[in-house]
């Protein structure tokens, strides 16, 4: 008796189970929100980072403009009490007034570089609808009632592209601030290093002419 050979069997197909093709189908969806996420990461940590930056810049130079204003006024009292005490002004003084000239120059750009400057403007709630009003400046939006306030924020928080616009716009202006602040003290201490000098080289000239020798009475 001849026995057959049998034959293999095809074991039937085993279909996916639906929880894995539902989670093959969401995969991109997932990829796609964190890369959303990330993205949105990135753009507040810009935005800390450089506000962060303004703002210590900003301590920075009213640090240097208070001792700058110091230092001046300082030599300027000084120069003024002995101008005062001297009956009579001659050349013997040109260093001195050299240097007071170059120190009120420095006083009065760094006096200017200290001094507030706001630009106070009317924002309405439509303005931030329109995207042409600053919500985020306290010499703007204080022009606004508590309520109009109140639903300016709202209207922000529920469009983040206006929201992040008007980060960059107060982030612009706290720039242009700075850079004006950094102007005026930048010449203020080159006013200050002018006189500075300038009061050196006529001293030395007033000393070696024998303009300093006391004259025989």
């Amino acid at each position: 008796m001849i026995e057959q050979a049998a034959e293999p069997v095809a074991s039937p197909a085993v279909s996916p189970a639906p929880e894995a093709e539902a989670g093959r189908a969401d995969q991109p969806k997932k990829d796609k929100d964190k890369k959303k996420k990330r993205e949105v990461r990135g753009v507040e940590t810009m935005f800390r980072v450089t506000y962060s930056n303004h703002i210590a810049l900003s301590r920075l130079a009213d640090t240097k403009t208070s001792m700058l204003i110091g230092i001046n006024g300082g030599i300027i009292s000084l120069v003024i009490t002995l101008l005062t005490r001297t009956a009579t002004v001659s050349w013997d003084f040109t260093p001195v007034l050299a240097l007071l000239g170059g120190c009120l120059v420095s006083l009065g750009f760094a006096v200017t570089a200290a001094r507030p400057r706001l630009n106070r403007s009317h924002v309405a709630v439509d303005d931030v609808r329109n995207n042409t009003g600053n919500l985020l400046f306290f010499a703007q939006f204080t022009s606004m009632s508590l309520p109009d306030f109140q639903e300016a924020l709202h209207v922000l928080m529920k469009e983040p592209d206006l929201l992040y616009d008007q980060l960059a716009r107060q982030l612009y202006l706290m720039g242009a601030s700075l850079d004006r602040k950094y102007r005026y003290l930048q010449i203020a201490y080159s006013a200050f290093l002018v006189g500075i000098g300038l009061a050196t080289v006529l001293f030395a000239f007033v000393y070696f002419t024998g303009g300093l020798t006391p004259r025989p009475t």
